[in-house]
């Protein structure tokens, strides 16, 4: 049986096992209520199964993403806390990639490796850890809105988008899986904060929200208007309004961003430095029909048999908003459902404008969108309103069999995607990191890298033969240590000389002769971007090392602050409540 099919029909028999079960369960046990939050656990484990075989898989981001953990975890764990500098992209000449990439992501996955984890093992259980949580938050959120089996079901409807096993099986973004933990986690923390002002719900906020943006830059942003939102919208329902409430809750998202602010204003100061800050961004928008139906396997297989990948948003998905309008224009919904419906259904349609090519201009502008590469991510946060839409629908027709077909139809019309079709099962840390080696980075520049690399006139594929070269006259060069961020040499000039060093040039490297900062050629025409520099004769000490801009320097200090005035605020907290 070929490897797809055998996953096929794992993931089949699996299911079967677990109904047959829980029949079972409610034969000798009729009278005992089945607790739907350990049962969605246990749903939520069946799609991760896969992630768990042998191996990685032939299409999407997991060795990408597990070899960047190697560099990452290398550069946290032996050099600095904050990785910013990646020596082995555009073969050994470097890259700021780690300035501009995934913090929490990485972070996570050196966690785990520290813990006992192998490398592939961890992405492995970020992904799984990830899909798991994101249920569970999810249930909380809507049953505080709206009770338990609309938590439920709203949590399945999260789980099981097709654009979540997209990005967990196929296309394997560590990043957004991540992301799909932290929204509703986010708007529970609102909703309680507007409602019954708690500190420890401010201090949720404050973390939750910068756990995105650790997460995911893009949907952070795309996710701010939401937040903003719906913080007025609880604001507003509310009975008895308090203007404090609502300020204490902004206060909480500012917060947020100043913990952060060691992570994404460098971002904004020193993209316009990169390939893809200098560049014009052309989006890809999709289709209309592509949104509605899969071209493979009846609609039903959301990969192409070349890794092509559908961006569906979903068949209960698109059935439970159409019965969610119908409900809406035959007025039978209570004031505060109909509120609520509203809400998120314009959300929902405004996320939809946003993936057609009217928004161009919008995501070409806006900075951090700019960054995000494709329209559809937006795909995540109208998964989270699609399913507390499911949990409005189910709260009005509150019919079991109702409640029972729509989660069991949402879950089984995905079992073809539970998992990525093919897998290399002799790849593990060794045979990555040796492929690492061999190809660090993708075959073009990367998007991360200077504006003043050429890929054609510097060959930025070709692994230099040494990591210094004489370019003019005559000199000894002894290379005394070599980190990422810092390259110490002996040089003897026995005549006025021109040096290459082999590594890109960005903004933060310096040279220092003899403790004297020298300038940095980086525009040669033969060389663009890589690093050259005169030395007169003599006996010089060279350090070629990368420093912290101002700007990285202050927000540092700003996040440093921020977290200490958000400790001395939690402890006084605890004080007071003691």
């Amino acid at each position: 049986m070929l490897p797809q099919y055998r996953l096929v029909a794992t993931s089949f028999i699996l299911s079967i096992i677990f109904l047959i079960c829980l029949i079972t369960f409610k034969y000798f046990f009729p009278k005992r209520k089945i607790n739907l939050f350990y049962l969605l656990i246990l749903i939520s484990i069946l799609p991760i199964v896969s992630i768990f075989r042998l191996g990685t898989y032939e299409s999407g981001d997991l060795s990408l993403h597990t070899q960047r953990l190697m560099s990452f975890y290398n550069l946290l764990t032996n050099y600095h806390l904050i990785p910013r500098w990646t020596p082995e992209f555009n073969a050994g000449y470097g890259d700021p990639h780690f300035l501009f990439a995934y913090f929490l992501p990485y972070f996570i996955g050196s966690i785990l490796h520290i813990i006992g984890f192998s490398f592939l093992i961890s992405m492995k259980l970020l992904l799984a850890f990830s899909f798991v949580f994101s249920g569970i938050t999810m249930f909380f959120w809507v049953k505080d809105e709206l009770g338990e089996k609309s938590g439920f079901v709203a949590a399945i409807f999260y789980l099981f988008m097709p654009y979540h096993f997209i990005d967990m099986h196929f296309r394997v973004t560590v990043a957004e899986n991540l992301s799909f933990v932290f929204l509703p986690f986010i708007l529970l923390a609102i909703k309680k904060i507007i409602e019954n002002y708690s500190k420890k719900w401010l201090i949720a906020l404050s973390l939750g929200f910068g756990l995105l943006i650790l997460s995911h830059q893009a949907i952070s942003v795309m996710f701010l208007p939401v937040m903003i939102a719906y913080s007025l919208f609880i604001w507003i329902r509310k009975t008895k309004k308090r203007i404090k409430n609502l300020i204490f809750c902004f206060s909480s998202m500012v917060l947020g961003l100043l913990l952060t602010s060691f992570y994404w204003m460098p971002i904004v100061f020193l993209a316009k430095f990169t390939q893809q800050g200098s560049t014009q961004v052309h989006f890809l928008f999709p289709n209309f029909t592509e949104l509605l139906y899969s071209p493979w396997r009846y609609g039903f297989l959301f990969q192409g048999h070349e890794g092509e990948m559908s961006v569906l948003i979903g068949y209960t998905q698109l059935l439970i908003i159409s019965i969610s309008i119908y409900l809406l224009l035959k007025n039978t919904l209570s004031k505060s459902l109909k509120r609520l419906l509203i809400f998120f259904l314009t959300i929902s349609i405004i996320i939809f404008i946003m993936m057609t090519p009217i928004t161009e201009r919008l995501w070409e502008n806006v900075l951090l969108l700019k960054y995000s590469q494709f329209p559809t991510r937006i795909l995540v946060i109208l998964s989270l309103c699609i399913s507390i839409i499911a949990g409005i629908v189910v709260k009005k027709i509150n019919k079991e069999w109702f409640f029972v077909i729509l989660c069991f139809v949402t879950i089984f019309y995905t079992l073809l995607n539970w998992g990525n079709r093919r897998v290399i099962p002799i790849a593990d840390d060794n045979y990555l990191r040796q492929a690492f080696i061999l190809n660090p980075d993708v075959s073009s520049l990367e998007p991360t890298s200077p504006i003043w690399a050429d890929l054609e006139k510097s060959k930025l594929r070709i692994k230099p033969k040494s990591n210094i070269e004489i370019l003019k006259g005559h000199a000894e060069i002894n290379e005394i240590s070599r980190t990422p961020i810092s390259h110490i040499y002996k040089i003897i000039a026995k005549s006025n000389v021109e040096i290459k060093e082999n590594t890109l040039f960005f903004p933060g490297w310096i040279v220092t002769a003899n403790n004297r900062q020298i300038s940095i050629n980086y525009k040669n025409p033969k060389f663009p971007g890589i690093m050259t520099f005169n030395l007169d004769e003599g006996i010089h000490d060279v350090n070629v090392k990368f420093t912290d801009l101002p700007v990285i320097i202050f927000s540092k200090w700003l996040s440093g602050i921020s977290v200490f005035g958000l400790l001395i605020f939690t402890f006084a907290s605890k004080k007071s409540s003691s």
